[in-house]
């Protein structure tokens, strides 16, 4: 495990480099951020779990930035939205949600 202390744009220049030809990834919605806003993201794989974080960090939050459009890679419609609808699971019976 390596850590920098340098600028997002040159933490990617130091991975790619040790990457090899590889893929890099970024775990961080901070760095993730950071890296969109400058050009530095090729793609963005997202996983979409049944689970509300509570006090958790908003996914690439950039509070009045400028929109930015995602195109789907995996060959559907580029401009259609995913939507997923779940209902919160009871865990304590004596509070029913219905």
């Amino acid at each position: 495990m390596t850590f920098l202390s340098c600028d997002a744009a040159e933490a990617v220049r130091i991975a790619l480099e040790a990457a090899g030809g590889k893929n890099v990834e970024v775990f961080s919605p901070t760095i993730g951020r950071q890296l969109l806003e400058r050009g530095l993201i090729d793609e963005i794989d997202l996983h979409i779990v049944p689970v509300l974080l509570g006090d958790g960090i908003r996914l690439f939050e950039n509070p009045g930035g400028a929109p930015v459009r995602l195109a789907r890679l995996d060959g559907g419609d580029r401009g259609a939205a995913v939507n997923v609808r779940y209902r919160p699971l009871v865990t304590d019976p004596s509070h029913s949600v219905r």
